[in-house]
């Protein structure tokens, strides 16, 4: 991937889903400290915000990124849409700078790699990313429900969009 910009920031990307809160840690385009899924069960945004809260304390990142979603959109969870509006508000409340990227915008700079699908994304992180080799994704039939490991690719490609808007 060509991403002009490095930056010394710390950012946090998070993908908040019906499993729990995905996570990816940047601190340059290739450099990915950490990532990976919290699980929270039962789901309850409580939980999930308090693990945010967490990550915020332990990361201490520069910038937090977040999922993007519309308003029209009737397939995501009111609890998910309230849930990233209270990440925004505890993250700016820390004074951190906030992004939110929606899926358009991360099909049309993945578009440019050949990569729409979410499983297509998926390969040309892991192609970015040997280390994530382990967590690759199996290809997804339209009557089988996401893969559990999606939320961390969901993540890595929030913040490699970030990266890529703003070099």
């Amino acid at each position: 991937m060509k991403i002009m910009k490095t930056t010394n920031s710390t950012i946090l990307a998070l993908y908040p889903n019906a499993m729990g809160v995905c996570y990816a840690v940047f601190d340059s385009p290739k450099d990915l400290v950490d990532y990976g899924i919290e699980y929270i069960r039962p789901v309850c945004s409580k939980k999930s915000l308090l693990k945010v809260k967490q990550y915020l304390d332990f990361y201490r990142p520069d910038i937090v990124l977040l999922r993007g979603i519309s308003k029209q959109r009737a397939k995501h969870s009111k609890r998910t849409k309230k849930l990233i509006d209270l990440i925004c508000e505890v993250a700016k409340s820390k004074g951190l700078e906030v992004h939110k990227y929606n899926r358009r915008q991360i099909q049309n700079v993945f578009s440019q790699f050949k990569a729409v699908s979410k499983y297509q994304v998926s390969k040309k992180i892991t192609e970015w990313f040997p280390e994530l080799k382990a967590l690759e994704l199996p290809i997804r039939k339209r009557w089988m429900s996401e893969n559990h490991r999606t939320g961390i690719f969901d993540a890595i490609a929030i913040a490699l969009v970030h990266f890529y808007v703003n070099e």
